[in-house]
């Protein structure tokens, strides 16, 4: 008796929508716009829309502040001069929002589990593409 076929999907976007990824916008400052291409290319190219560009930029942005405070709690100690450092309120803060963003997001795990075994993983993305979500890349003529 044969197994059954294991379910396989790719990403594909429907006839007429473009495969465009939203790109970090000017504002952000390079650990931020790191930050937003890692999140945006690891999610199907439908997963986000315009409309999401603001929740995506304040994703990146406590990301990037939870790593600072991190690095920071890290480099000087949990506790400085017998007290918490303060770098803990600023981590734990940042931490807070991310979670609550990435419920409206849907990013995580309790995000798929509904979906499952329909969720469409991230497409291959070639380093090209990468450089010019990044903005390192322009092939825009001058």
């Amino acid at each position: 008796m044969a197994g059954r076929k294991p379910f396989i999907t790719t990403d594909v976007a429907p006839y007429g929508m473009g495969k465009e990824r939203l790109r970090p916008p000017d504002t952000l400052g390079e650990p931020e716009k790191r930050a937003f291409v890692d999140l945006v290319l690891s999610v199907p190219a439908s997963q986000f829309r315009k409309c999401d560009l603001p929740l995506l930029c304040r994703w990146s942005e406590l990301t990037v502040m939870a790593e600072q405070a991190a690095g920071e709690m890290q480099a000087q100690g949990m506790v400085v001069d017998g007290k918490q450092s303060p770098w803990f309120a600023i981590h734990q803060s940042a931490c807070r929002e991310l979670r609550a963003l990435a419920g409206r997001l849907k990013l995580g795990p309790s995000s798929r589990v509904s979906r499952a075994p329909k969720t469409l993983p991230a497409g291959n993305i070639s380093y090209y593409e990468r450089m010019r979500l990044a903005g390192e890349l322009d092939d825009k003529p001058t």
